[in-house]
C-alpha cells in the first residue's frame, strides 16, 4: 500500500518485527551473551549444515581439535543444522571431557563411537514417520524432532545447563524477521527483535538444535509462541540455520573476534551443473533455490578468504590489521596442490587422505538424517579430521604439532 504522503509509505512485506522500509531496524537492547572464560590462543569453531554427512566431518574437525591440543582454547563454537547436533553433542559432554584432559580417547568414547553406533544402527527419519501419530494434535514435526533428538543424543541438557567456559551458538533462521535466531546458553533471539535470557526457561538444547535443523519442507517452523522479546510483535518462526547462513560464521565475524583463530566447516550441498528432471515448476524452484545457496556461500566464502590472506600479509605473532582474520576454512571437496608445502607434504606422507566411499567422492553422500553404514560414518570422520590438519599444514604450518604425536581416528 502507498499512502499519499511518501514518509508515511509503508511496503506490504514488511515484517512487524523488522520495521518500515528495505532496512532491518535494531533492537537497542543491552541484553548480550557472557563472554566466554580468556584463553591464550582462543580458537573458534564454525560448522555448517548437511545432515548426518555435516554432523560425521564436523566430529572429525572436533576431534583434530582435540588431537592437536587446540581443544583447551576452543572460546567459541557456531554451527547449524546438521553442525548443530555436533556441536550440542560437544556441549552436552564437555564437562566430562573436560575432566578427562580432552583426549582423543575421551572424545572418542563420550561423542564419536556412541553417535556412531547410533546413526549406524538406527534411522532418525524412521523414528520420525513412526512417531508421526505425535502431530495429529498442535505439536508438530520440528517439536517430535526435537523430542527424537533429545533421546538420540542430548538427554535433557538445556541450554542454561552449558558450561561457560566455550559461548555455544546455534542459529537458525527466523521467518518473521529475516535475520539469524541464536540459541545461546545465556539467552536467545535475534538483532530486530532483541535478546531473551534463557533461565528459567526449561528450554532445551534439543529444541535450539532442531529449530537450527528444521529444512523447509519436510518441517514446520518452530514457533516461540510462550517467549517474550524486548521488541518483538510477532511471533518468531524458526527454520534450518542454513537458509539465512549455511556457514554459521556470521555470529563471530566482527571485528570484536579479530584475535580469535578460525576453523571453519563447510559440508553444504553441491550445486550439480545441467539439466534437472522432474516436474517444470518444481525442478525449476530447486533450481532457483540451489543458485541462491551457492550465490550467498560462494560471497561468505570469498570474504572469509581475503581477510584471512590480508592476516597472511603479517607474521604469525605480530598483531592483525582492521578487516584481517587468522584460520581455514575448509569444504568436504576442498582440493590441495598435489605437492605443496614441505608441511603439506609431511602431512600427506603420514595420513593418506581419503575423500571417496564406495566408490563416490564423500561431498556428495546425501543430505539425509538417515541410517548410514558404519564404515561410511567413520569415513566422514576422518574427512573432517584430515581436512582439518591439511588446512593448517598449507596455511599455518606453526599451529600443527609433530605428525607422529597425532592419533587419526580409525577408518
Amino acid at each position: 500500500m502507498t499512502p499519499s504522503h511518501p514518509d508515511t509509505r509503508t511496503w506490504a512485506v514488511d515484517s512487524p518485527d523488522v520495521g518500515t522500509g528495505l532496512r532491518a531496524r535494531p533492537c537497542g537492547d543491552t541484553l548480550r551473551p557472557a563472554q566466554p572464560a580468556p584463553a591464550a590462543a582462543p580458537v573458534a569453531v564454525t560448522l555448517s549444515g548437511g545432515g548426518f554427512r555435516a554432523t560425521l566431518a564436523a566430529l572429525g574437525v572436533l576431534r583434530f581439535l582435540s588431537d592437536a591440543r587446540m581443544m583447551p582454547e576452543l572460546r567459541y563454537a557456531s554451527s547449524v543444522s546438521g553442525g548443530s547436533i555436533a556441536n550440542g553433542l560437544l556441549a552436552t559432554h564437555w564437562p566430562a571431557l573436560k575432566q578427562r584432559g580432552f583426549t582423543t580417547t575421551a572424545v572418542d568414547d563420550l561423542v564419536i563411537d556412541p553417535t556412531i553406533g547410533k546413526i549406524s544402527s538406527h534411522s532418525l527419519k524412521k523414528a520420525l514417520l513412526r512417531g508421526l501419530w505425535r502431530t495429529a494434535g498442535p505439536s508438530t514435526r520440528t517439536d517430535l524432532l526435537a523430542r527424537r533428538l533429545d533421546e538420540w543424543f542430548f538427554d535433557g541438557t538445556q541450554l542454561s545447563d552449558l558450561d561457560p567456559q566455550v559461548r555455544w551458538i546455534l542459529n537458525a533462521a527466523n521467518l518473521t524477521t529475516g535475520t539469524r535466531f541464536t540459541f545461546e546458553r545465556d539467552v536467545f533471539g535475534d538483532y530486530t527483535i532483541g535478546l531473551a535470557p534463557t533461565a528459567g526457561t526449561n528450554l532445551k538444547l534439543s529444541v535450539a538444535v532442531a529449530a537450527s535443523a528444521a529444512v523447509p519442507g519436510a518441517f514446520p517452523p518452530l514457533l516461540l509462541d510462550h517467549e517474550a522479546f524486548p521488541c518483538g510483535t510477532g511471533t518468531p518462526a524458526l527454520l534450518d540455520g542454513g537458509t539465512y547462513d549455511n556457514t554459521g560464521s556470521e555470529a563471530i565475524d566482527s571485528e570484536h573476534y579479530r584475535d580469535v583463530f578460525l576453523v571453519i566447516l563447510n559440508s553444504g550441498g553441491l550445486l550439480r551443473p545441467g539439466a534437472y528432471g522432474g516436474l517444470p515448476i518444481v525442478r525449476d524452484l530447486a533450481r532457483a533455490n540451489s543458485l541462491l545457496y551457492r550465490q550467498s556461500t560462494a560471497l561468505r566464502t570469498r570474504l572469509t578468504v581475503e581477510r584471512f590472506q590480508r592476516g597472511h600479509t603479517v607474521g604469525p605473532d605480530e598483531p592483525l590489521p582492521p578487516g584481517a582474520r587468522r584460520g581455514v576454512l575448509m569444504a568436504l571437496a576442498t582440493d590441495f596442490p598435489d605437492h605443496g608445502s614441505g608441511q603439506l607434504d609431511k602431512w600427506r606422507d603420514s595420513f593418506p587422505e581419503h575423500r571417496t566411499y564406495d566408490g563416490r567422492d564423500l561431498s556428495l553422500v546425501p543430505t539425509v538424517f538417515d541410517r548410514l553404514p558404519e564404515p561410511l560414518c567413520r569415513a566422514l570422520v576422518y574427512r573432517g579430521w584430515w581436512l582439518t590438519g591439511a588446512a593448517l599444514a598449507t596455511y599455518h604450518p606453526h599451529r600443527l604439532p609433530d605428525v607422529t604425536s597425532l592419533n587419526p581416528p580409525p577408518r
